[in-house]
């Protein structure tokens, strides 16, 4: 099918058609817009954009697609239900989908494929052409052997008579299936040689003059079972048989939509048991944040948080090892969460996302999760061996996701829907097992974002499916449908006679670093547990905390009065607090006589080789901070002062990256509306007067070096080199290997583009010449 048709095609929808079908397939309003209908059809007919529609489809949908691609020019809704043995009312099921994501089209009651799609499904087939084409260069005896080893009768009948007869016996393709099962292994295998285009290779190896060739050679057998037509003494195999081949290798009965039961509970039955996952996802999110705000989370050398550091989180944060990985990579991908030195600290964002409201922060996380292409739990790689979270992983996990929580977002129960996701979407590559393992981690982790609860599509979990992919800003737009299902839940903080402060609710950042500063952390979970010691009052008075204010602070932040033995703590250690001081003179420690005396008879210090100077000043050799750490190791609590004797304030690190960064740093394009661009091509159906792109130097120079580049692509490429933005290419360098690559043009000199390459993070070269085909950036 040409572009051309396929552009009159687009060109007669109506206005609702034409709309439905850009939102179905969002990257053909990606910027630049394709100026007309023929630069729209070349913009769908792109391999990116057809391969990220094709993984759309159902399992019914694809086996559709390719018996249009099977039938070619005879393809209709009567040729396609006999071929597939199936009702005409299942082919217009299975057929809407394709019509919907401009996969195919009806033109005067004969089905069209894109003339890319039509070629991939059709080589995935097999055969060259049909036999009536293929009797035209035949001579007679050889279509004679034909049409006997099919039944049909040949002699007497001229040559135009026999290719129709011959044609009418091929057209049953179950007929055919019949003969293909009956053939000996060798020659199936043969058959199957010659639909994957190897008859040359063969017609090179002795496999050219088949008169002479043995009576059990395959191909010899197949010649003589009629299978294979003989045109100049070379072996063609005809379309039909290629199709009869592919109908009997694989079970194409189109079944439906899978019954999928009902869960036992609705979605508004289930909302307390999400609300709860959903703020327990906050809460765990928000202290591992707080916690490599303190300090970084421990990364490996090769990147990525290991085994052992998220044990160690996960016991800090009162839960599993496999959620702090998916917690890991949700921060990490929303931008909340960086690489900084040897290990991962929060982001720029962090501070406004830990204030924001409940519903806008679980937004962020939510989106986060539903673009991931890869399963958090789930990340074995090479058997039983992992990668690292947060370090990126290519996986068709995320599709499958998406597709199960698409289809049981009515209602249905998800785990039963589970087990039918190789209809609702067939080309996942994954072996039972496999499937399986991402299956059951697509459903823990919805669990524990709240997206799913009781084995039914939540509230929360349907807002996130259902949100308009057309805002301006999706995750505002989530934010905006689930702020009335989470609510603020209230902090409440309860001080205890027994030296402890137990926190219910999310904190914010104040009242963590209050407790931070002042008191270790003992458990956290639904309720945090803090404990307050000398040791923690005299960090935080050492971080320039007063004891007023202390107990201020913590007076407000419960509502209560403190207790009285808290107030005694604090008060006690800052009474203490400074009556020992170490002075940087390398080194002093000046203090009352009475305790100089109890110091430098503290045997723990004598590594110290204190000395005295004056009845209330001893020496050491010492560094200060070293001195300062074993005094207070030893009981004491001293405090740092310059040499002008001025009270030395500890100030703490908090670390921060400095910027926030995906998982993928690439910039997607910004889209137009399926309305807006509806109305620009209604507009302009030529494409004559919107766009100068092909008028610019840039664009000139792109078509000389690169011709087989259309005008939809050669725009995208103008445009991404006039204005440094990202593009994907797929790209073939001069060994003949293939890649596909996102890449950012920085310059443009001579033949090639100096380019800033995404997937080897690095400044690479490219021939324009060897770019062949360029798609916008999803």
């Amino acid at each position: 099918m040409s572009t051309e048709s396929f552009a009159e095609y687009l060109s007669g929808l109506d206005e609702a058609s034409l709309i439905a079908l850009l939102q179905a397939r969002p990257d053909a309003r990606a910027h630049p817009v394709p100026r007309g209908f023929t630069q729209l059809a070349q913009r769908l007919s792109g391999p990116g954009s057809l391969n990220t529609a094709i993984c759309k489809l159902n399992r019914d949908s694809i086996i559709v697609g390719q018996a249009i691609a099977a039938l070619g020019a005879s393809a209709a809704v009567p040729s396609v239900a006999l071929l597939l043995s199936a009702p005409e009312q299942l082919v217009h099921g299975a057929l809407a989908p394709l019509l919907t994501h401009g996969l195919a089209w009806n033109s005067s009651g004969t089905l069209h494929l894109p003339e890319p799609l039509e070629a991939f499904w059709s080589a995935e087939i097999g055969g060259s052409r049909p036999v009536a084409k293929i009797a035209r260069s035949a001579r007679l005896e050889d279509l004679q052997i034909a049409a006997q080893a099919l039944g049909t009768e040949g002699k007497g009948l001229r040559k135009q008579e026999l290719s129709t007869r011959l044609a009418e016996v091929m057209a049953d393709p179950q007929s055919m299936v019949t003969v293909l099962t009956s053939l000996p292994q060798p020659a199936r295998n043969r058959l199957n040689e010659f639909r994957a285009g190897y008859v040359d290779y063969y017609s090179s190896y002795g496999y050219g003059s088949f008169r002479a060739a043995a009576p059990g050679d395959p191909t010899n057998v197949l010649i003589q079972a009629g299978l294979l037509v003989r045109v100049n003494n070379r072996p063609e195999l005809p379309k039909e048989v290629a199709v009869a081949a592919w109908l009997g290798e694989r079970e194409l009965a189109l079944t439906g939509q899978p019954d999928t039961p009902q869960a036992a509970l609705g979605s508004e039955a289930v909302r307390p048991s999400a609300q709860a996952a959903a703020h327990e996802a906050l809460r765990v999110v928000a202290a591992l944040l707080d916690e490599a705000h303190t300090q970084p989370i421990v990364a490996l050398k090769k990147g990525g948080v290991g085994p052992r550091e998220r044990s160690r989180l996960a016991a800090q944060l009162s839960t599993s090892g496999s959620a702090v990985a998916l917690w890991i990579d949700l921060a990490y991908s929303a931008g909340l969460l960086n690489h900084i030195g040897s290990g991962y600290a929060p982001t720029d964002s962090y501070p406004s996302w830990r204030g924001a409201e409940p519903g806008q922060r679980w937004a962020v996380l939510a989106d986060a999760w539903f673009s991931l292409e890869h399963a958090p739990t789930n990340r074995q790689i090479d058997g039983d061996k992992e990668l690292a979270p947060p370090l990126p992983l290519a996986s068709a996990a995320g599709a499958m996701r998406r597709a199960l929580l698409i289809a049981a977002r009515s209602g249905a129960s998800v785990r039963e829907t589970s087990t039918h996701i190789d209809w609702f979407y067939p080309l996942h590559g994954y072996d039972a097992e496999q499937r399986e393992l991402r299956m059951a981690a697509a459903v823990t982790e919805a669990e524990l974002l709240g997206v799913v609860a009781s084995d039914v599509v939540t509230e929360l979990g349907g807002h996130l499916v259902m949100v308009d992919t057309d805002a301006a800003d999706k995750v505002s737009e989530l934010a905006k449908h689930c702020a009335p299902l989470l609510p603020e839940a209230p902090c409440t903080v309860i001080l205890q006679s027994d030296l402890t402060a137990v926190v219910s609710g999310q904190p914010s950042i104040a009242v963590s670093r209050l407790l931070a500063a002042s008191a270790a952390s003992e458990a956290r979970g639904a309720a945090g547990v803090w404990r307050f010691s000398s040791a923690s009052v005299r960090s935080a008075l050492d971080a320039g905390w007063k004891a007023e204010d202390l107990l201020s602070e913590l007076g407000t932040v419960s509502h209560r009065a403190v207790p009285q033995p808290l107030e005694y703590l604090i008060n006690d250690a800052a009474r203490r607090h400074g009556r020992v001081r170490v002075q940087a003179t390398r080194c002093c420690v000046v203090a009352e006589e009475a305790v100089i005396n109890e110091i430098l008879h503290t045997r723990s210090l004598n590594k110290l080789n204190l000395s005295r100077l004056a009845p209330t000043v001893a020496s050491s050799p010492s560094e200060p901070n070293d001195v300062l750490s074993r005094l207070r190791a030893a009981g004491f609590s001293p405090v740092a002062q310059d040499a002008d004797g001025v009270v030395i304030v500890e100030t703490r690190h908090e670390h921060q990256a400095g910027k926030s960064i995906r998982v993928t740093p690439v910039k997607p394009r910004s889209v137009l509306s399926a309305a807006d661009l509806a109305e620009q091509l209604a507009a302009d159906p030529s494409g004559k007067l919107a766009g100068a792109a092909a008028e610019s130097d840039t664009f000139e120079l792109l078509a000389k070096l690169n011709p087989r580049l259309d005008d939809a692509e050669l725009e995208l490429l103008c445009d991404a080199v006039d204005n440094h933005s990202d593009v994907l290419i797929a790209y073939r360098d001069n060994n003949g290997n293939s890649t596909v690559r996102t890449i950012q043009p920085q310059h443009f000199y001579g033949k090639w583009l100096d380019s800033w390459c995404h997937l080897r993070n690095g400044q690479r070269d490219f021939a324009v010449a060897n770019i062949q085909s360029v798609a916008p950036v999803r």
